[in-house]
């Protein structure tokens, strides 16, 4: 077992992560009680890096921290603090007095409130007297190859941390606010596209950051952890990409028209789109390959920018400074991905995109209020040589006027005329277009008078037809033709069965939409009642226009055949004939059946034992 990391006088506060010992649980089945065994404990190893060496995202990761306290100062509280704020879940086990665990979970997909402490990182307390030696353990669950930064400091230094974390991100957040809502006042009030682009990008650059450092989930959804899916940093990284581009390129067609600019923007997104998904869902390739491409890819527009801007003389510094700044995020956020580390110092790697945001940020507003600048110039030039080409114009159209007054007083006399005719005309027309009005109303009434007994005659040639087939004997390929499938069945049998009208069998209600298949659907409880249900055919397992046939056979007189017979003509198996021909038989003792010629239609409504299949 290797050192514990020791609490000297000369520190307040430790950087850990290359100190703690971790495990890998692929079956995520150990527990706390199965770590604590000798053969368990010899499976703990450190790592050479904080991404650690165990590349199953899905495995549960057991951390062994082991502390001893040799500080002479008694009475400090010491906390446990995990920057890996979107660890999924972390339960702390920290041992008590009696040598049990005391357990505490939480995470970033948990409610915020369940975390001991309030704060966006993952903390835990860890109770360490001095001339003690303890060890802790975690037991995390990621959801996907993430970097650990595990820390412990005393009380004061985390509170003086903490303090001033929250302190510059509260000026950066506020200021990228501002910026966003006066960004919208201008959008509102001038209705110009490129504050839309800009307030785009503005939101993508705040997104992205509380996607990084967990604020969000503190304060704007803590009890609703299902939102944390939406900034993970695969989406917020493509979110950022897209909007910069999209802005960046927009502003350089605000000036110069430039359909290389264009195109290779789009292509661009297109290509780191398809990048991302092909890393996601796809053969994903190496990291530090795909930081190389993204390089390469967003190097071609940026370039073309600058010399298209270059080329009308509107280059300047401040969008120069953005173009870098904008690139730097993106890159350094992508490294980050790749687990390249700019810098030794985890602080300044954690927050390094912040402040870069914010230069970006404020140089693409400078821009923005020089570009104003750029086009109020171009506007008034353009004013002045209006207003020459309007004076010119006012006097080439007085002259012509003059000349227009006297052939329009000629016009206006013969015009008058033809009015004069054409208002005769138009009282004539009207009084035939009262005639034709009339005339359509007639037919239009007679047709649907045609169409109703249309439709009267062919309901009652097919209620005809199926009061044929209960007084004559046919066989079954007659019958097909009457009622073919379900369908016609279903029909005739909703017919037979709401005859009398609909009342709902579970609240008594008696209005229903029908359904599919011609069933009904209560309005007021929802309770839905096909065709079939609670009569002779409910539940049936072969076609029930076979079943109808085996019906209608059973109140025939004239008709005599044999299981096999009938078997053989309906193509099924003796044994379901015989078994639907007891059911027929039930349900005429049942209603004590005096065997009229129609009577099948009575039977059909039969209920027997609705629950039992046949």
């Amino acid at each position: 077992m290797s050192e514990p990391i020791t609490l000297s006088n000369e520190k307040e506060q430790y950087y850990i992560t290359n100190q703690v010992e971790y495990l890998e649980d692929p079956t995520g089945k150990l527990s706390i009680d199965n770590i604590l065994t000798e053969s368990i404990q010899r499976g703990f190893q450190k790592s050479d890096n904080p991404y650690t060496d165990f590349d199953n995202v899905d495995a549960v990761l057991w951390v062994r921290v082991r502390i001893k306290n040799d500080r002479s100062v008694q009475n400090e509280a010491w906390i446990f603090e995990s920057w890996g704020f979107d660890i999924e879940k972390v339960t702390f086990y920290i041992p008590e007095r009696d040598g049990v665990f005391y357990e505490n979970e939480a995470g970033y997909g948990l409610p915020f409130d369940t975390r001991a402490f309030p704060h966006k990182n993952l903390n835990q307390l860890i109770n360490v007297r001095p001339g003690e030696s303890k060890t802790f353990y975690l037991r995390v669950h990621r959801n996907y190859l993430m970097g650990f930064s595990f820390h412990v400091r005393k009380h004061d230094q985390f509170i003086s941390h903490a303090t001033n974390e929250y302190f510059f991100l509260g000026i950066y957040y506020g200021v990228l606010s501002i910026v966003l809502f006066f960004t919208i006042y201008l959008l509102m009030k001038q209705r110009e596209p490129i504050y839309a682009y800009f307030a785009f990008f503005l939101f993508s650059c705040i997104w992205y950051s509380l996607g990084r450092d967990g604020l969000g989930f503190q304060y704007l959804w803590p009890n609703i952890p299902e939102v944390n899916l939406l900034t993970k940093r695969i989406l917020t990284q493509l979110l950022l990409v897209v909007s910069a581009l999209l802005f960046a390129n927009h502003f350089v067609q605000k000036l110069a028209k430039d359909l290389w600019v264009k195109c290779s923007t789009w292509s661009a997104i297109v290509l780191i789109i398809l990048l991302t998904i092909n890393q996601e869902l796809g053969m994903k390739i190496n990291d530090q390959l795909v930081l190389v491409l993204i390089t390469l890819v967003l190097l071609v527009p940026i370039i073309l920018m600058v010399r298209a801007l270059i080329r009308i003389n509107q280059i300047s510094w401040a969008h120069s400074f953005a173009l870098v700044c904008m690139l730097i995020v993106i890159l350094q956020s992508y490294a980050s991905e790749a687990n390249f580390d700019l810098f030794d110092n985890a602080i300044v790697n954690w927050y390094f995109a912040n402040p870069v945001i914010f230069a970006e940020v404020i140089f693409f507003s400078i821009s923005i209020f020089n570009q104003i600048g750029y086009l109020q110039k171009k506007g008034l030039e353009a004013d002045r040589d209006l207003n020459i080409v309007l004076r010119e114009k006012n006097r080439l159209q007085d002259e012509l006027n003059n000349k227009l007054k006297k052939r329009v007083k000629k016009r206006t006399e013969k015009i008058n005329d033809l009015a004069n005719e054409l208002s005769l005309k138009n009282r004539q027309l009207l009084t035939a277009n009262n005639k034709l009005r009339q005339l359509n109303e007639q037919v239009i009434s007679e047709n649907k008078t045609l169409s109703l007994s249309n439709i009267e005659l062919r309901e009652g040639l097919e209620k005809t037809t199926q009061a044929m087939v209960l007084m004559k004997g046919f066989d079954f390929g007659e019958f097909q033709k009457i009622f073919p499938d379900r369908d016609a069945c279903c029909k005739f049998l909703s017919e037979l069965k709401w005859a009398n009208g609909f009342h709902c069998r579970k609240c008594g209600y008696n209005k229903a939409t029908s359904t599919k298949a011609f069933g009904r659907r209560c309005r007021n409880c929802n309770y839905n009642e096909s065709a079939t249900s609670n009569t002779l055919f409910h539940k049936i397992k072969f076609p029930i226009e076979k079943a109808f046939y085996m019906l209608y056979l059973s109140n025939r007189k004239d008709v005599s055949l044999t299981l096999n017979e009938l078997s053989e003509i309906i193509e099924l198996r003796r044994e379901t004939c015989w078994a639907f021909k007891n059911k027929i038989e039930a349900s005429k003792e049942k209603i004590d059946f005096n065997g009229e010629l129609n009577g099948w239609e009575t039977l059909a409504l039969v209920d027997l034992e609705s629950d039992k299949e046949i």
